[in-house]
């Protein structure tokens, strides 16, 4: 009986000495590796690739955290990339809370500490550095490196010669001003100009989800082309003497006059809030779209500007310039037009009121009313 309570006792103590098979996962990193494609495909984890080989940082921001990349052989602090990914992207200075830096190849998450985080993986990819981005995320955008000159002895461009003033850019709701040097203005920013040189701008509507224009991927830049001259105010006085007298081309107004058929502003630089001010009516047009019936469950998007539709839309869209809109019913697209923005016709109606300051345009009416009766209900009623 002793023996054989000896050999149970010495079975178990052999059994408790293996390993228990499948008692302990595999560490998190590499149980994450293991998930196959198709895995993720059905889980709907958003897997977003982007070619960084050129750029000198790039960023991926998501809700309130932004991860910024660099080259390992860049030399500079975190504070100073971080400070250029904030002079180069205005999104970065206002919710952005928290930043993390990662140089060159490796993986990251976001440091945002609400909402879900995006995984950064950057990797070399043949001859190229490809960051591949899995998860949500909000935002990316990259600085490509500079351009080494042909010639390293060639001179830089002088400055530019005359008197200098600042002006503030204003810009309507969910609107900016991109001028011919590439620089974008969203309102409030100061501008340095030359006083008598003629600046180049064009309007645009913003991306309603970051509030961007990029002339990529991100808002609708306006066609029509306007010029800007920043004035003192004795030459402001006799040009707008001048304009007065044909009223039918110029709007004179207390720090500005504007040419209609040139498509030029002069500004006073010598007035008390001296600001270039892209007016509705002469820059812009605010457009309500609405739905034979009623609007219920139906609404209106605009690629790269609403890009979730939204019932009862009301969008400042840039003057003149012709918009591709879309309607929909739930979340299938129903209609297209291609709207002309217009300004003045007095479509807007407000409590019997018709106002010069918006347009109306109804889904299911537009191919029946005539040009006619838009630009002018009343006579047309006639």
């Amino acid at each position: 009986m002793k023996r054989m309570l000896v050999m149970i006792l010495a079975v178990i103590m052999i059994f408790a000495a293996l390993p228990v098979v499948g008692a302990y996962a595999a560490e998190p990193e590499l149980a994450e590796k293991a998930i196959p494609a198709e895995m993720l495909a059905k889980k709907k984890i958003e897997i977003t690739t982007r070619d960084i080989t050129n750029a000198s940082i790039a960023w991926v921001k998501q809700a309130t955290g932004a991860l910024i990349w660099a080259p390992a052989d860049d030399t500079r602090s975190d504070d100073e990339i971080i400070a250029q990914a904030k002079a180069a992207d205005r999104s970065l200075t206002g919710g952005t809370k928290i930043f993390s830096v990662m140089k060159g190849f490796g993986i990251a998450a976001t440091p945002n500490k609400k909402g879900s985080k995006a995984t950064v993986n950057v990797a070399q990819k043949d001859d190229s550095i490809i960051m591949t981005i899995t998860g949500k995320f909000s935002h990316f955008d990259s600085l490509a490196k500079e351009a080494q000159p042909a010639d390293p002895t060639e001179a830089p461009q002088p400055a530019e010669e005359g008197e200098k003033a600042e002006i503030r850019i204003d810009a309507p709701l969910k609107m900016a001003v991109a001028f011919e040097d590439g620089t974008v203005y969203y309102g409030g920013e100061m501008k340095q100009v030359v006083i008598g040189k003629e600046y180049v701008f064009q309007m645009c509507s913003v991306n309603w989800e970051n509030g961007l224009f990029d002339g990529a991927d991100n808002g609708l830049l306006g066609t029509v082309v306007y010029r800007m001259e920043v004035v003192h105010r004795d030459d402001f006085l006799a040009l707008a003497k001048t304009a007065k007298e044909d009223p039918d081309r110029y709007t004179v107004k207390g720090i500005d006059v504007i040419d209609n058929v040139g498509k030029k502003i002069f500004v006073n630089i010598d007035a008390a809030d001296t600001h270039l001010e892209t007016d509705v009516n002469n820059f812009f047009m605010a457009y309500r779209f609405h739905f034979d019936g009623q609007d219920y469950n139906k609404k209106t998007g605009i690629d790269k500007v609403v890009n979730t539709p939204v019932e009862s839309l009301s969008v400042n869209l840039p003057l003149g310039s012709t918009v591709t809109c879309k309607a929909f019913k739930g979340d299938e697209q129903i209609d297209v037009a291609d709207v002309l923005v217009m300004n003045n016709s007095g479509e807007g109606v407000y409590e019997d009121k018709f106002l010069t300051s918006v347009n109306d345009f109804t889904w299911g009416l537009h191919e029946l009313i005539p040009v006619e009766a838009i630009a002018h209900p009343v006579e047309y009623a006639k």
